[in-house]
């Protein structure tokens, strides 16, 4: 009898098997919750790249026409034209009124088209006008100009 009632349980369910396939139904279902969150941040990182380029594309359009009006405005005729609308009697600076600093001392330039073997004079701070105050300095000889005209 004995045997009998260990084939025939009064109708309980085993604990084991139930636990199995909670177990299972719970990881697939993190796998497809994990899944479609995956999915999703792939979709919402493309959208942020793409607005991305877009605004890349704008910020490098602007920068480049910002840069030909930079090179508009910095260009000779049109700062002559400006002088002359808004009036400034602004010229070409003559021989005598241009000094360059050279390794501490004053020196006058001459014009462009001077002859080159014809020593500049070395003018010191004590032959220059009263009138005027000169606070400069140089260490370096300064760069040749880089304008022209």
């Amino acid at each position: 009898m004995a045997k009998n009632r260990k084939n025939s349980a009064g109708g309980g369910v085993r604990l084991g098997p139930v636990v199995k396939a909670f177990f299972i139904c719970m990881v697939l279902c993190s796998l497809g919750v994990t899944y479609v969150w995956q999915k999703r941040q792939i979709y919402s990182l493309g959208v942020k790249t793409e607005q991305l380029e877009k605004k890349l594309t704008t910020l490098k359009r602007e920068n480049e026409m910002r840069r030909q009006q930079m090179a508009m405005l910095h260009s000779l005729p049109y700062l002559d034209a400006r002088v002359k609308e808004l009036k400034l009697g602004l010229g070409v600076p003559t021989p005598d009124q241009i000094l360059t600093l050279v390794e501490g001392s004053i020196t006058r330039i001459a014009p462009r088209n001077a002859p080159r073997n014809v020593p500049l004079p070395s003018v010191s701070a004590m032959t220059l006008p009263p009138d005027k105050t000169y606070l400069a300095y140089a260490t370096k000889p300064l760069p040749p100009p880089t304008r022209k005209r």
